[in-house]
């Protein structure tokens, strides 16, 4: 049984991160190594904290996977052993995922994704209609598996995106390298949904948003693209389309 390193950005609610532990160490899965990043004094938010995590665990040769996670989320006992049947019956998953069940109303939170644009929408069917585990477009960071192999080729969350967003992006750069993201159909958390997102917290707001459009101009707009390279000026959206296009069609003749 070998260690899973289980990263969680933490951030002054005390009850919260020791109900997410007893959790953890209730585990069917015992040989856990807890790693909490403590935020309250220096708040380096949400994605630093993580890759602090996988900087200090993703190169051992003898971790396969690390887990992340928040705070807010409680793990069934055996939530953890049916993520990693999850990655061992899908050796191309690099990503997998539980359901989240909100814990103040009993239904799903989040069983899957929908638009990642600009702050994410959540699959909800009811928790029975889930029967087999399947493929997602996107991670939820509140609680997500990661294979260590694949950190290695694709390396640790955009630190441009501090807050929010990083799961998405990190789900896109992973699918976009050949790695799969999965829902572990048996694998249940209890999700404090929200708590952790800090809401009304006028910093934290601004912080979403300025994550919202950095994720918009990496993915959607080419805007990054034309900042980093010395043809992106000239690139103009009908320009980009007739190349395109010309492209295709030499690859057809």
């Amino acid at each position: 049984m070998k260690t899973i390193p289980v990263i969680i950005p933490h951030y002054c609610a005390e009850q919260e991160i020791e109900k997410c532990v007893l959790a953890l160490r209730s585990q069917a899965y015992k040989n856990i190594e807890i790693f909490i990043r403590d935020n309250s004094i220096d708040n380096i938010l949400f994605t630093a904290a993580v890759n602090e995590g996988l900087e200090k665990f993703s190169q051992d040769s003898q971790i396969d996977y690390v887990l992340v996670l928040n705070q807010d989320a409680y793990l069934l006992k055996d939530s953890l052993t049916t993520l990693i049947q999850c990655m061992e019956e899908n050796p191309t998953c690099g990503i997998a995922c539980p359901l989240q069940i909100s814990e103040t109303t009993g239904n799903l939170y989040w069983g899957g994704s929908l638009d990642a644009f600009p702050f994410g929408k959540h699959q909800t069917h009811s928790l029975g209609s889930y029967k087999q585990d399947f493929e997602t477009f996107w991670a939820n960071g509140a609680c997500m598996l990661l294979r260590t192999k694949m950190i290695r080729e694709i390396g640790y969350l955009d630190k441009n995106m501090k807050f929010i967003c990083s799961d998405s992006d990190y789900s896109f750069t992973a699918r976009a390298r050949g790695w799969k993201v999965m829902v572990s159909h048996l694998s249940h958390i209890h999700h404090s949904s929200g708590s952790s997102g800090s809401a009304g917290n006028q910093f934290i707001d601004q912080i979403k948003l300025k994550d919202a459009l950095y994720f918009a101009k990496k993915w959607l707009s080419g805007d990054l693209f034309r900042s980093l390279a010395f043809e992106g000026e000239s690139l103009t959206r009908m320009k980009l389309q007739t190349t395109i296009q010309n492209l295709e069609r030499q690859i057809l003749n």
